[in-house]
């Protein structure tokens, strides 16, 4: 592929390297969702559960950065409606059996990688961050066409390392890309990241 720096084309988060058998388990879409949820967006849980027809019990989830510490579960890697049938995207709008809108299938291992597009607002990753905590921004929503996530890294909002603030941990760039040596805003590389104070490992303050 090509250096993608200097293209702007996000995509969410889509995971970076090998995946374990038990990488994904799926989780409850509650009826009505506050916001739409795509291929690719961050998942936290809801800190319930609802009964489904197809699965019994599931906690729920929903799409939202920068949530309490360990709130975030992982990546959106398919969706369903109540039916389970698959789907482009599922809709605030969408009330489907009136308790559920669907299921989503996430990718909550802890340690799994994944890369995202940085935004390029007001600077750019720099190699100093590499190490550093990270935010997610849905400043975009999904594309309702392709059903994808247009979720990308604040390239302006890195924390220290070790806490739980941020939402990922910024391991790398992507190989093909280019960083932005100056900092200056406008690149949009994209980084290998990783889950900061996942769901799955509340223990865990930072990883």
């Amino acid at each position: 592929m090509a250096d993608m720096a200097t293209t702007d084309a996000r995509f969410g988060l889509i995971p970076w390297g090998p995946m374990k058998d038990d990488s994904c388990h799926y989780y409850a879409i509650e009826t009505e969702p506050d916001v739409d949820l795509f291929h690719g967006d961050p998942a936290e849980t809801e800190g319930t559960a609802v009964t489904t027809p197809h699965m019994g019990p599931l906690q729920s989830i929903e799409v939202k950065v920068g949530g309490a510490e360990g709130s975030l579960v992982g990546v959106i890697m398919a969706l369903f409606d109540e039916d389970m049938c698959p789907v482009t995207y599922i809709a605030t709008t969408d009330a489907g059996n009136g308790t559920i809108a669907g299921y989503a299938l996430v990718c909550d291992d802890p340690f799994q990688r994944y890369i995202v597009q940085e935004d390029g607002v007001g600077s750019s990753i720099v190699a100093a961050d590499f190490g550093l905590s990270g935010d997610l921004v849905l400043t975009h929503g999904g594309d309702t066409t392709t059903g994808v996530s247009g979720c990308e890294l604040d390239s302006s909002d890195t924390h220290a390392p070790g806490g739980a603030t941020g939402d990922v941990r910024v391991l790398g760039i992507h190989p093909e890309d280019s960083i932005s040596a100056a900092g200056a805003a406008g690149n949009h590389a994209r980084f290998i990241v990783q889950l900061n104070s996942a769901y799955r490992d509340v223990n865990i303050a930072g990883v």
